[in-house]
């Protein structure tokens, strides 16, 4: 798909009128619903999120939209709320996913949505981040074929769950990147020849921690952002949470709770893989932002700085990990 053929999502201020007509279609309502929004939550990054109120006779309903941001991260929206879905079944708590709207002429993208679940999201306390290590812990232990994930697409061999995510993450990179990248192209390497095989196969959120799941008080009421998920090794979540969404508390720290909470050690050798893999992980995803910003399909600042700033900042993390080994 070319730059020009890219979906993207019109201006905020003009999608209240489409969006109340399609409310009033999906809720069956007689009349045009009462609507007040869209009022952009967060910026986001592979998806924006957009708050809305629709007044009904038997009371006021608050939803979530998800939307597609050109395919930042090379993510899925269907795959995503399929996951969702799966996992509310399963009894993780996860916000109910009412509809997927594939139709970029709504708002200009596809997208999908959701109910909004109260609650807080930032500067979690130490109460909701362990509640936090106990649901990542519950999670993994999920019997994965019984859920109906299996559309995740199970790996032949436990190591083949490793080599590919290095795969995936190599081909995003090479389909967004604008010249080689050394650095990328050495880490790769790197991965494949200290790969280790998983213990076990798990569902991996790939992006777990604070900032990624709603709370009130010590009690987690919604985990989100589940469209980096996949089936792989634990140790790779146990690692990004400590490394990516927790830098703010020491590595001891985190392993510590780990150990306290939830009875889960990783060796020193597969810590060092999986914090270099996540870098990685993010160098290669970052560039899909910057390709995005340079094509004009989206020209939000936040997308300069990720493929630019944040994307240096991983690579040089990364070079100073495998330099030390």
């Amino acid at each position: 798909m070319s730059a020009r053929q890219v979906p993207r999502m019109r201006p905020l201020p003009t999608l209240a009128p489409a969006l109340r007509r399609w409310f009033t279609a999906k809720l069956g309502a007689v009349a045009e619903v009462e609507f007040d929004g869209p009022d952009r939550i967060a910026i986001g990054h592979s998806r924006a999120m957009l708050g809305v109120r629709v007044g009904l006779p038997e009371g006021p309903r608050e939803y979530v939209l998800r939307v597609e941001q050109g395919g930042v991260f090379g993510t899925d929206s269907l795959r995503e709320l399929r996951l969702m879905r799966a996992l509310r079944r399963a009894g993780l708590p996860v916000a109910p996913v009412r509809w997927f709207e594939r139709d970029a002429s709504v708002v200009g993208a596809p997208f999908f949505v959701m109910d909004r679940v109260p609650g807080r999201g930032e500067n979690p306390e130490i109460g909701s981040i362990r509640e936090c290590v106990r649901l990542l812990h519950r999670q993994h232990e999920l019997d994965w074929q019984g859920a109906g994930l299996a559309f995740l697409g199970p790996p032949a061999t436990p190591r083949a769950a490793t080599l590919g995510q290095i795969e995936h993450w190599e081909a995003i990179y090479r389909d967004a990147r604008f010249l080689p990248v050394p650095l990328l192209d050495e880490a790769a390497v790197w991965l494949r020849r200290h790969a280790p095989p998983p213990r076990r196969i798990a569902l991996v959120h790939g992006d777990p921690g604070p900032g990624n799941y709603m709370y009130e008080g010590d009690r987690i009421r919604a985990i989100t952002d589940w469209e980096f998920a996949h089936l792989g090794d634990p140790d790779e979540d146990w690692v990004y949470m400590a490394t990516i969404r927790g830098a703010a508390m020491p590595r001891d720290e985190w392993q510590g709770l780990f150990k306290t909470e939830v009875g889960v050690e990783v060796s020193d050798e597969a810590w060092c893989f999986w914090e270099v893999f996540n870098q990685f992980k993010g160098a290669c995803a970052n560039l899909t932002a910057l390709r995005l910003f340079a094509d004009g399909v989206n020209p939000a600042p936040n997308m300069a700085a990720v493929g630019t700033s944040i994307h240096l900042l991983l690579q040089s993390r990364m070079a100073e990990l495998v330099g030390q080994d």
